[in-house]
């Protein structure tokens, strides 16, 4: 299935909230509604998904920022923004002796 998705479950405390985000396969995206600015920073730390939202909804990518996720979510390197350069390309390196300085004999 691919879509928005929302999930909703009331828990007892944080710690018990967050191991049950986590133990979902998928992490692309969540939101964390707080006003306690430290509980919120740990969750980011905590939670295991591709992108975090606080206090304000999931939303789709923007152009600005990498967008993708983790575990069943993740399909590799971050798509859009700078890191989109990755996930658009494959890198080589190259070496290259440009004085022909270190010419073996049998190459053509």
């Amino acid at each position: 299935m691919f879509g928005p998705v929302l999930a909703v479950a009331r828990t007892s405390d944080f710690d018990t909230a967050v191991e049950l985000a986590n133990d979902s396969p998928f992490g692309l995206t969540c939101a964390f509604y707080s006003q306690d600015l430290t509980l919120a920073m740990r969750f980011t730390e905590e939670v295991e998904a591709g992108m975090v939202h606080l206090n304000s909804p999931t939303i789709g990518g923007e152009a600005q920022v990498p967008f993708g996720g983790v575990k069943g979510s993740g399909v590799g390197e971050r798509e859009m923004a700078k890191e989109g350069l990755h996930f658009f390309t494959e890198q080589k390196t190259v070496f290259l002796d440009y004085t022909g300085s270190r010419r073996a004999s049998n190459l053509y």
